[in-house]
């Protein structure tokens, strides 16, 4: 049996771990970005460890201002700024892939796979705005309308929106935000992930999304859970990657 190797270390100020097993040729990428206030060692292991030991390289990274690099109002635990916060820690985060990418792991894997959990949905979906690297794309829990999200966040967090949502503000999500964005959109295949009952990132946007644009390379599967990744779901997606 072939030994699993963990390496962990921080390439150009991003904290990394890669999963892969030892003296194999490997059947690709893939990336896994965790949920938030979360980081790389927490609720995207599994994930990661299981599909290393089905021959691919995984590397999970620290999103921004997260794990070993948090900072600022993640630090704090401030609930107001870290809702503030989070577009800029989407943004940066998978501009951090993109870099990372280019400079790390093009050689030996042109393209790559990626898996984003809740928050690493959304940074999954943005990501596939910015570079036509993605082969399968699979967003987990979340969402790919970011204003909608914003409100969401912000009246069930109990914070007035006008105290947040300036025109700016507005203006500045709308304009990252993947639904405003879906000709940009690139990948080869998609499974769009969500969970009926979830309260924290309702499926409502993601299943709007797949029923305006689904083709026939898209693919949405709905669970009966809160948020969360089920037996069922940890299964699917190691179908999907593996076939």
């Amino acid at each position: 049996m072939q030994k699993l190797l963990i390496n962990t270390e921080t390439y150009n100020g991003v904290p990394l771990n890669e999963y892969y097993l030892q003296d194999s040729e490997y059947k690709g990428l893939v990336f896994i970005q965790h949920g938030y206030q979360s980081n790389k060692n927490y609720g995207a292991d599994y994930l990661a460890l299981t599909i290393a030991r089905l021959g691919f390289f995984v590397v999970s990274i620290d999103a921004y201002m997260h794990g070993e690099r948090i900072e600022g109002s993640y630090l704090l635990k401030d609930a107001k700024g870290m809702l503030v916060d989070a577009p800029a820690v989407i943004r940066h985060t998978a501009i951090d892939y993109i870099k990372l990418h280019k400079k790390r792991y093009i050689d030996r894997f042109p393209v790559y796979d990626f898996i984003g959990i809740s928050m690493g949905a959304m940074i999954a979906f943005y990501l596939a705005t910015k570079t036509d690297k993605v082969n399968k794309l699979i967003p987990v829990i979340g969402t790919p309308d970011f204003i909608h999200q914003a409100k969401y966040n912000l009246t069930t967090g109990g914070f007035k929106l006008e105290d947040f949502l300036n025109d700016y503000t507005i203006k500045y999500l709308n304009r990252m935000s993947p639904v405003n964005n879906v000709r940009k959109i690139n990948f080869k295949k998609m499974l769009i992930m969500n969970c009926r009952n979830d309260k924290i990132v309702p499926m409502d946007k993601a299943v709007e999304f797949y029923n305006v644009y689904k083709s026939d390379d898209m693919t949405l599967k709905i669970y009966e859970d809160g948020h969360d990744i089920n037996r069922t779901m940890q299964q699917d997606i190691f179908n999907f990657i593996s076939n």
